[in-house]
């Protein structure tokens, strides 16, 4: 009953406290030391006088209570030492020296054998020894999960004790390497590949760990073949898918993760007029697949290729230009001169449809395919005018303001801005850059239907 009232006693102060200064926590103090609890007590002066190293009431009440609770806890650790009580005798040591320690930093300093300090290297080698013979007797009756909690007690005063590291490795990666082991007899790759990642983090030369990653991630690494288009009449669309093909080896290359890259080279005649939806040649693409080992094969085509060029599109248009004219001394009158402009439109536009299949060599099944045209273009529209102008675009209007009724007046800021627009097109090279760039985006997203 008294311990439950300690307890709420303490809770209540410490809700108390927790926002408060010095001097509240000093106050908590003097009540803790009241109801008898010294070791409490010792503790909040020590906060009190941290808060503010000048309160002498604090300074004081920590020299007196605070060698109180020191004297408690040497006496703790004596009699867990002299019981071979280890870890509570530790505890007991690490307290009073955390507490002595914080205390010093304020010039305030106790008392206690100081021949308790040996004893504690004493009770620290002893508590490691001890533990490291529980742990070694576990590993070597592989319960590992066991042994990892008496590891960590040698760890933690001694991380270099005797083989203490094998021990830890042992038994955090023996697990996972019976694991993985298992997984690769199932011929489960992915999850035998993510446990020994697991080691290689705790561990990176455990047993025959590096031959046992190779092996997973060969086995996961899918195999991809990539056949030239066939014959094409059209020269300029064979250059085309020449271009991609390069690009297309050097995306899968680079960017294909866990994809191995195989070259065609030894197939470029058969392939010739390979159609992978010609059940006829199933028979040839079995072959293929089983004299490469290929996953995946790719096939392509480009076709239609077009570059249309619209030419300049004129219209003329009447636009008026503000003019101030002084009458004399003290009249300036307004005008607004007509003058004439172009209205200019062109565009440009290359495209090409673009096919590719993917298909799964093993079962020849087309798991993914498209059709699409593929097509960059570029358009101009500006304003010209019809003879050399040098005066402020600013007082220019697409209608005469004397003459035009105010409803049907608006903002001439975007007509002002068509006369100094871009007035060229792309080039085709241009253009033909972009689509072949959206060609290639469409190859590199494909890398996610390789599985």
């Amino acid at each position: 009953m008294n311990s439950l009232l300690n307890k709420l006693i303490i809770i209540g102060l410490i809700v108390c406290c927790s926002c408060n200064g010095s001097r509240k926590y000093f106050k908590a103090a003097e009540k803790l030391e009241k109801q008898g609890l010294i070791n409490e007590a010792a503790q909040y002066y020590l906060e009190s006088l941290q808060r503010k190293p000048t309160r002498l009431e604090a300074r004081v009440k920590l020299k007196s209570v605070g060698q109180k609770y020191v004297s408690n806890l040497a006496s703790d650790f004596f009699r867990n030492y002299n019981t071979q009580q280890l870890e509570a005798s530790l505890q007991s040591f690490e307290t009073l020296k955390d507490f002595y320690s914080k205390s010093a930093l304020l010039d305030v300093v106790f008392g206690y054998p100081k021949t308790y300090d040996d004893d504690y290297l004493i009770a620290v080698e002893t508590y490691c020894e001890k533990n490291h013979a529980v742990a070694a007797n576990l590993v070597y009756k592989k319960k590992y999960n066991e042994a990892i909690l008496f590891i960590g007690k040698v760890k933690k005063y001694n991380s270099s004790y005797k083989n203490i590291q094998q021990l830890d490795i042992t038994s955090i990666c023996e697990p996972l390497y019976q694991s993985a082991i298992f997984q690769l007899e199932n011929k489960n790759y992915a999850g035998a590949l993510s446990l020994l990642n697991k080691i290689k983090d705790k561990s990176d030369s455990y047993k025959d760990l590096k031959d046992l990653l190779e092996l997973s991630i060969a086995q996961q690494t899918k195999s991809f073949m990539m056949f030239q288009p066939k014959a094409n009449s059209d020269v300029s669309e064979k250059s085309i898918e020449e271009y991609l093909f390069s690009n297309f080896n050097q995306i899968a290359l680079q960017k294909f993760n866990g994809v191995q890259v195989i070259n065609n080279t030894p197939f470029q005649n058969a392939t010739g007029n390979l159609d992978f939806n010609n059940n006829t040649n199933v028979d040839l693409i079995q072959a293929i697949r089983k004299a490469t080992a290929a996953d995946y094969f790719y096939t392509f085509d480009v076709t239609n290729k077009r570059e249309n060029n619209s030419g300049l599109s004129k219209k003329s248009f009447t636009g008026f230009q503000e003019i101030k004219v002084r009458k004399n001394d003290t009249t300036i009158i307004t005008e607004y001169k007509p003058f004439d402009y172009n209205l200019v439109k062109a565009q440009r536009a290359f495209s090409y449809d673009f096919n590719y299949k993917l298909i799964n060599s093993n079962t020849n099944q087309i798991i993914a395919s498209l059709s699409q045209n593929i097509k960059a273009q570029d358009a101009v529209e500006y304003q010209e005018f019809q003879k050399v102008f040098s005066g402020n675009n600013n007082l220019l209007y697409p209608y005469n303001p004397q003459q035009t009724a105010a409803a049907a007046q608006y903002n001439p800021r975007s007509w002002r801005g068509l006369f100094n627009v871009r007035t060229n097109l792309k080039s085709f090279d241009d253009l033909k850059n972009e689509a072949f760039n959206q060609t290639l985006t469409i190859f590199t997203g494909m890398s996610s239907k390789i599985k």
